[in-house]
């Protein structure tokens, strides 16, 4: 087996496919990459069972091969090859005996160990297979996930709320949804036109959204599809295929408020820098952050015993009766974080009751519902 490929491409390939390697395993080869030299190019496969990054790149094959190699010591050797003017690095794999490949690039030689490919999880061809896929911008797909992914849950838990919804077959706009049962996030994708075979409800685990949103940063657009009921995003020279969460993710159109006796309309800085006032108390007493909403100002407040009280007080306009009402902070921060709108609202019913926070711009279909706290 040898080959040559430019160091910047095996470089960002190999840094990319390893972000899918098991951290834990009792399964070893799993630790590894899977590099294939074929008909001048050279694939790269790293995967945790859950989700499975493939990238195939350009290079000078002079004899075909494959072999697998500890992730994080493949990234480390080629991170430590200082640039050289060639600036491409050879592959050698004389003895299929001894398992060692020898791998140059100007006056850096290594030789390291490599493991047989037989123990791999198989790696699916989608290269030339037929399924339904369409092309989608990234900037819409990446704002979308940046909309519903607040409400992920992060702790261990139900599968699926540690995932996103991709709800395909949403009447009118594809819809992006998480919750962790305690605030729901809910947004749709404008002018995104989905075929007809893939109207259908994917419920995506928090890592593939992850690393999805990665690709979104490096690409105009990608390519979604179904595969054997598996996700896959491709890019030009990266695909990501995810497990889909086996699950049924609840009903969001039953929990957002259809009406609300109350709405505040607040500025977004001004907001923020209140919320961030107060937060190191309401941190000491469970994240709880107060607010006594008027008719024309807002006292945001947190109290916590043994560490005294903030507060602020800043303009606002209430459409409705005056209400006192409490939040996680965390979760009022997670939105107003979000977005860039210049105007927050937040429709209100009882103290009791959820609220649902949203931007100022009437054309935006992202709502966020968030459940009260006690005093």
């Amino acid at each position: 087996m040898k080959f040559r490929i430019d160091k910047k491409t095996l470089h960002d390939a190999v840094n990319v496919v390893s972000r899918a390697v098991a951290a834990k395993t009792s399964r070893p080869v799993l630790l590894n990459l899977l590099m294939t030299a074929h008909d001048n190019t050279l694939r790269f496969v790293g995967t945790d069972l859950e989700i499975m990054m493939i990238s195939t790149q350009a290079a000078e094959i002079e004899e075909h091969g494959h072999f697998t190699i500890p992730a994080k010591l493949i990234q480390e050797i080629v991170a430590s090859i200082p640039d050289e003017d060639d600036g491409r690095v050879l592959f050698e794999l004389d003895n299929e005996d001894t398992r060692e490949v020898s791998i140059s690039c100007g006056r850096s030689r290594f030789s390291l160990q490599v493991q047989p490919t037989d123990d791999y999880p198989p790696v699916p061809v989608i290269d030339g297979e037929e399924f339904t896929s369409f092309l989608i911008s990234s900037a819409v797909l990446k704002q979308g996930l940046k909309e519903a992914g607040i409400a992920v849950n992060t702790e261990e838990g139900n599968p699926v709320q540690k995932s996103v919804c991709i709800d395909f077959a949403a009447p009118g706009m594809p819809t992006l949804a998480s919750t962790d049962s305690k605030r729901l996030a809910v947004t749709s994708l404008h002018g995104v036109e989905v075929p007809e075979g893939l109207r259908k409800t994917l419920i995506v685990p928090s890592r593939a959204v992850t690393e999805l949103a990665k690709l979104l940063d490096a690409n105009d657009s990608i390519r979604l599809g179904l595969y054997k009921e598996q996700l896959v995003i491709c890019s030009e020279h990266f695909q990501l295929i995810t497990r889909l969460v086996d699950g049924k993710f609840p009903d969001y159109n039953r929990v957002l408020p259809k009406e609300s006796s109350r709405s505040l309309k607040i500025d977004r800085k001004d907001f923020i820098q209140a919320l961030k006032a107060v937060a190191p108390i309401a941190r000491v007493n469970s994240d709880l952050v107060n607010f006594d909403v008027g008719p024309n100002e807002t006292r945001i407040w947190a109290k916590a015993a043994e560490k005294g009280t903030a507060e602020m007080f800043i303009s606002s306009e209430l459409s409705g009766e005056p209400i006192n009402i409490s939040f996680n902070i965390n979760f009022v921060l997670d939105f107003v974080n979000s977005v860039s709108d210049a105007q927050i609202i937040l429709d209100m019913t009882t103290p009791n009751y959820p609220g649902l926070l949203k931007t100022g711009n009437p054309e935006s279909e992202y709502k966020y519902v968030i459940m009260p706290m006690s005093y």
